[in-house]
């Protein structure tokens, strides 16, 4: 979806649809967020209640009119919106690794996750950086072991870094992943390895260069910051170096 679309908006739709009850129809909706200052647009409507349809937010109930196009009535369907997370999505996003399809579940997320989705094959899947985020959530809470394949794209892919964080600390996993971003820079300054030096070499240049870009914006201060939460703290602290360079090396393809 694209990142144009105002998540206050979508919320104001959702809202404007749940105050019309069964008389929420295009045109209807169209005419109250057009008074009340939201939008106007019919193309741009449209966009919003597409996106909250593919969220759950919404249904759409067909109603014969008598014209070659049936009316549509829209209802609230549930209170928060609904994502795609899960291996299989990171897939989609370049994780490099074999994952299978159905390696993938949806999760209620609010009306920023949802304005952020994007659509891959007709799946309405939440950003790269939640899906990081869930991910590393998911491995504090049932030991799947993933936490390797979620640092190894903040070594190796600039991200939104502001809103990873934040959105970690409301999962409680921030200074989980602050301690991963902190291990990574730790491992790849030194002068020393136990890896091969091609891997090392590769994931270190990649990952320093993000770290630059980070810092010439002022961002890499919210590493530094206190993170909320302890999930997933002790599994991060026990990942070795060999697990951090080979998993951001294979993302990377230097290595198998």
């Amino acid at each position: 979806m694209p990142r144009t679309l105002d998540p206050n908006k979508a919320r104001e739709v959702a809202e404007i649809a749940l105050r019309l009850d069964g008389a929420a129809s295009f045109r209807n909706i169209l005419s109250e967020a057009a008074e009340l200052g939201i939008l106007k647009e019919h193309k741009t409507l449209r966009r919003y209640l597409n996106l909250l349809v593919r969220g759950n937010i919404l249904r759409v109930r067909m109603l014969d009119v008598g014209s070659v196009y049936p009316k549509q009535i829209h209802y609230v369907n549930m209170k928060n919106p609904q994502v795609w997370v899960g291996l299989a999505v990171l897939g989609k996003y370049g994780l490099n690794w074999d994952v299978p399809d159905t390696e993938m579940y949806t999760v209620s997320t609010d009306f920023e996750g949802l304005t952020r989705s994007h659509d891959f094959d007709s799946v309405l899947t939440a950003s790269l950086e939640d899906c990081l985020i869930h991910e590393l959530y998911r491995d504090a809470k049932k030991n799947t072991g993933t936490s390797t394949l979620v640092i190894s794209v903040l070594a190796t892919r600039k991200l939104d870094l502001p809103y990873l964080v934040r959105r970690a600390d409301q999962m409680r996993v921030g200074k989980a992943t602050r301690l991963a971003f902190t291990r990574i820079l730790q491992i790849t300054s030194s002068s020393e390895t136990e890896v091969a030096a091609s891997t090392f070499l590769a994931v270190r240049d990649r990952f320093l260069g993000i770290v630059r870009q980070y810092t010439r914006s002022g961002l890499w201060k919210l590493v530094e910051r206190k993170g909320v939460g302890n999930l997933g703290l002790r599994m991060i602290r026990h990942l070795s170096e060999h697990d951090i360079v080979v998993a951001a090396g294979k993302q990377l393809g230097v290595t198998g």
